[in-house]
């Protein structure tokens, strides 16, 4: 079988693929860091034994960069690439590229879409919005924002 890739922005504009066959496991190393400095290491393993480090960027102050540094943001990022990997695997195409020419969006769907209920009211009602994707969270020096896009991804 083909690898298939997941395009990821990176922090620099540039557009990386990620391989997002054959994964094993995902889980986050410990943090890079403390403070304006903490980066959160994110590793991938895949079947062969192979891995790649997922890097962010550091935080640093002044609310500039949003790092996955809770564990629910965490958790997050790694439901949110499991779900793209389960998107890229299903595509029947060999070796397809998934997430655009410009990369993941860093978005992610809502880990329980809710109770569906017909209904005549505005599109803007709560059913609604309870089914669209978000943006993943990330944590800056004082406030939660969209995270930020990661700074490296790097075999180790």
């Amino acid at each position: 079988m083909a690898s298939k890739f997941l395009n990821i922005k990176l922090s620099d504009g540039s557009v990386t693929p990620l391989r997002i066959s054959d994964v094993a496991s995902m889980k986050f190393a410990a943090d890079v860091g403390t403070g304006n400095s903490l980066q959160t290491d994110l590793r991938i393993t895949y079947v062969d034994g192979g891995s790649v480090k997922v890097l962010s960027v550091a935080r640093g102050g002044a609310d500039a960069v949003f790092v996955p540094s809770t564990a629910g943001q965490k958790t997050e990022v790694i439901r949110a690439l499991w779900k793209q990997i389960i998107v890229g695997v299903g595509t029947p195409w060999n070796q397809p590229v998934i997430g655009g020419e410009n990369g993941w969006d860093y978005a992610v769907v809502p880990s329980s879409p809710g109770t569906s209920e017909y209904t005549k009211t505005a599109m803007n009602n709560s059913y609604f919005q309870a089914k669209q994707s978000a943006a993943l969270q990330g944590t800056g020096s004082s406030t939660v924002d969209d995270m930020s896009a990661w700074l490296s991804i790097e075999a180790v």
